[in-house]
């Protein structure tokens, strides 16, 4: 396990919860001002058959991925993706890791080569809480949500505090979360 305590780790417990913008809304009141604040958006892919874990054709993410990990980062704050929205709300770089779970801590790896132990994050997932321990990890939680995707429920003990979400607002007044000599809080 890899401690980062300058790491705000966002998951989610199924999909379109509100996790990106949980982590825009922390970036619009922590990026910017001088700081440099690194987003990172993980996709774990499960098997290396480019089949869509989702059924159907999917989104192709799973299928192009080539080797066991794949790293890049965004440059375009106007794609209209996740990755972008991280930019546009002050992230000062944004990196995307793409990885077959069976390789979390090769990713990990190659991730940390590009942004230091020592550097402030915020990275959305929740695999990558298998092998790394983040200084605040927080899980979006779509209200009324009755099932978790298994990813969730595998890291869901180690939450800090699970985030109530409809989509667009919180039950975590923003505000309460800090940020103090690079490494984050919930007050």
């Amino acid at each position: 396990m890899v401690r980062l305590e300058r790491m705000l780790m966002i998951g989610s417990s199924g999909a379109n919860v509100g996790k990106t913008e949980l982590a825009c809304a922390v970036l619009r009141k922590f990026g910017g001002e001088g700081r440099d604040i690194v987003a990172i958006k993980v996709t774990t892919v499960k098997e290396s058959n480019g089949q869509c874990p989702r059924g159907g054709e999917g989104c192709g993410v799973c299928a192009s991925l080539e080797g066991v990990y794949s790293l890049t980062q965004e440059t375009d704050a106007a794609s209209g993706k996740d990755t972008a929205r991280l930019l546009a709300a002050g992230a000062s770089r944004v990196y995307w890791l793409r990885v077959l779970k069976t390789h979390l801590k090769e990713g990990l790896a190659a991730l940390l080569d590009v942004v230091a132990p020592e550097v402030t994050s915020i990275c959305e997932s929740n695999s990558l809480r298998n092998v790394v321990e983040p200084g605040v990890f927080l899980i979006a939680e779509k209200k009324g949500a009755k099932l978790w995707k298994p990813s969730a429920l595998e890291v869901r003990e180690y939450a800090d505090r699970i985030v109530v979400s409809d989509g667009s607002s919180f039950d975590l007044d923003i505000g309460r979360i800090g940020l103090e000599d690079g490494k984050w809080f919930v007050a």
